[in-house]
């Protein structure tokens, strides 16, 4: 009798330990890699522009430090409502490029809600966990519009395996971060061209490596046509962000992976051990 007792109980707690496990695979892991109540960040990237206030100006060339920030303002049930802002100014503070706006994001996708924010905006505003060797739509602070981000490979980044992605922007509307110029928007509207690459940590979704340039051009305000170039840019995660995104991405790689699959295949081997052990003595 003591025996059958003894089995039964180690039946019960090599059960109760995978399904333990089960739980933090498929539901705690998932649930935990929500995006923070309080997510904020700021990354900057070193940039070489040419630039003219107007269609007639000298053209000025200098390199500078762009910098965005976001920053959680509040949550509505489980999304996430996010004040983006990108500033790309001069040494001295004069602005070339300035937006803010309020973005709605969903805190598991990472997806623009399009009820949400200050208009309606469609893609990731950040990549999600587990990312998909896939093409993704995305938009975020960085452009007024959505970019198409393409795989390409899968390759080795600083240490990390990473996804390399190819991105494009067409025709962006960005007058609004160029409403301090002369004649914008009465005049003229200011319309994007870019494209870049990302190298993404998969199991983060955290951009660990960034680069992009590109060209803003006069448009007239009434036909639409092109009356000049105005902004020509390239730029690069400095230094510092990359080596704050890296060690972003390792922290939020580990986490995840606890959680979802190194403490569960400890609970399953533990599970399975006292299952074993039950009946060892069970023969015995």
């Amino acid at each position: 009798m003591k025996i059958r007792s003894l089995s039964y109980m180690d039946f019960l707690v090599a059960v109760g330990l995978m399904a333990i496990a089960a739980l933090f695979h498929f539901w705690f892991g998932y649930s935990l890699t929500h995006l923070p109540a309080d997510y904020a960040n700021e990354t900057r990237y070193a940039a070489d522009i040419r630039y003219r206030p107007s269609p007639t100006a000298e053209w000025q060339e200098y390199p500078l430090t762009a910098r965005r920030v976001d920053q959680t303002l509040s949550v509505a049930g489980e999304v996430s409502i996010i004040q983006g802002e990108i500033h790309w100014t001069t040494e001295d503070g004069t602005p070339t490029y300035e937006t803010l706006g309020l973005y709605g994001v969903d805190d598991y996708t990472r997806q623009n809600v399009p009820e949400y924010g200050d208009r309606e905006r469609t893609g990731q505003f950040l990549f999600p966990p587990h990312l998909q060797p896939v093409t993704y739509t995305f938009w975020d602070p960085f452009y007024q519009g959505p970019r198409t981000a393409t795989f390409v490979r899968e390759d080795r980044f600083e240490g990390l395996t990473v996804y390399v992605f190819d991105y494009t922007a067409t025709d962006i509307d960005d007058t609004a971060g160029s409403e301090f110029l002369p004649d914008v928007p009465e005049r003229y509207r200011i319309l994007s061209n870019g494209k870049g690459r990302l190298w993404i940590e998969p199991v983060s979704g955290v951009v660990v490596g960034f680069e992009d340039e590109g060209v803003s051009d006069f448009v007239d305000a009434v036909t639409g046509e092109r009356v000049a170039d105005q902004y020509h840019w390239t730029d690069r995660y400095t230094p510092e962000t990359q080596a704050a995104q890296i060690q972003l991405a390792r922290s939020a790689r580990l986490r995840i992976l606890t959680l979802e699959d190194y403490l569960p295949i400890g609970l399953l081997a533990g599970g399975l051990l006292w299952l074993g052990i039950g009946l060892w003595r069970r023969r015995s």
